[in-house]
C-alpha cells in the first residue's frame, strides 16, 4: 500500500509542527524519516497512521483520507511500534504479542483467532520467542523494543511506522531488527537517528526540519555532506564504503 501526504500543516497546541509537507512512500518500499530533534518526524508519523487529522493537506493511505479509516479497520492496515511503549498490566512477553492479534478476532469476547499461529511467527521472526514467559516488568529495554516489533508483526499490516526503532538496542540487534523489515516487503516508514543505518537499509529519505521537508528522494540522491551539515550543523563526509559497498557517514571533530 502507497501513502501520500499532500501540502500537510500540522498545529498542535497552538505550534505549527508541520508545514507543509508533501512527500510520497511508495508500496513495499522503506522511507526514513531523518532530521534533527524537534524536525517533525513523530509528529509526520502520527498523521500517516490516522491518528490525528492535519490542520490543512491531506494524508492518504492508498487513495483513502489516513483519518477517516474506522479505526478496526486501521488497526489491521497499520502498526506502529512506539519509541517508548509501555503497560502496567502484569503481562508476559507473549501476552504483549497477542495484543497485535485483537484487529483480527471478532467482536465478541473471547472470539477465537482465525490465526493464532501469527504470534509464534512473530515471535521467531522478532528473535524473542525464547522471551515467551517473561513478564514484561522484567524486560530490558531492548527486549521490550523486540517484543513491540513481534507485536507489530502480529497485526500482519499492510503499512508498518516505526518510531526509533533502534532505540535501546545494541548494534547486532539494530542491524537484525531492520534486516527483519527489509525481509517483511512491508511498506515501510521509519524515523531513524542513525545515518549510516539509514542509508543501509531506506530506499528513500525524506529530511525534515523546523516542520518542513528539506529533501526527499533516494537515498543516493538526498544525502550528502552539504545536507548533513545544513540540516545538522555537522561537518561530514558522505561516502561510499568500499567495502560495504553503501554510503557512510565520517563526521569531523
Amino acid at each position: 500500500m502507497r501513502l501520500s501526504v499532500q501540502d500537510v500543516t500540522w498545529v498542535r497546541r497552538g505550534t505549527r509542527v508541520l508545514d507543509r509537507v508533501t512527500a510520497q512512500v511508495p508500496a513495499g518500499s522503506i522511507t526514513g524519516l531523518i532530521g534533527p530533534n524537534g524536525s517533525g518526524k513523530t509528529s509526520l508519523l502520527t498523521l500517516l497512521a490516522g491518528l490525528a487529522r492535519p490542520t490543512s493537506g491531506r494524508v492518504l493511505l492508498g487513495e483513502r483520507d489516513a483519518a477517516s479509516v474506522p479505526s478496526r479497520e486501521r488497526a489491521r492496515l497499520v502498526a506502529l511500534l512506539e519509541q517508548h511503549a509501555t503497560t502496567s498490566l502484569d503481562l508476559t512477553a507473549r501476552q504483549v504479542v497477542e495484543l497485535g492479534r485483537i484487529p483480527h478476532r471478532g467482536r465478541w469476547a473471547g472470539s477465537a483467532d482465525p490465526d493464532a499461529g501469527v504470534v509464534e511467527q512473530a515471535m521467531v521472526a522478532a528473535h524473542v520467542a525464547h522471551l515467551s514467559g517473561r513478564r514484561w516488568q522484567t524486560l530490558s529495554g531492548g527486549e521490550r523494543q523486540r517484543v513491540q516489533l513481534a507485536r507489530s508483526l502480529a497485526q500482519q499490516p499492510s503499512v508498518l511506522m516505526l518510531d526509533e526503532p533502534t532505540n535501546h538496542l545494541d548494534l547486532g540487534h539494530q542491524i537484525d531488527l531492520l534486516r527483519t523489515v527489509r525481509r517483511l516487503g512491508v511498506t515501510t516508514v521509519a524515523a531513524l537517528h542513525d545515518l549510516d543505518l539509514a542509508a543501509a537499509y531506506c530506499d528513500q529519505l525524506v529530511v525534515l526540519d523546523n516542520g518542513g521537508v528539506v529533501a526527499h528522494g533516494p537515498v543516493a540522491e538526498v544525502l550528502s555532506s552539504p545536507l548533513v551539515e545544513r540540516v545538522y550543523g555537522v561537518r561530514a563526509e558522505v561516502e561510499r564504503h568500499a567495502v560495504a559497498d553503501r554510503l557512510t557517514v565520517v563526521w569531523h571533530p
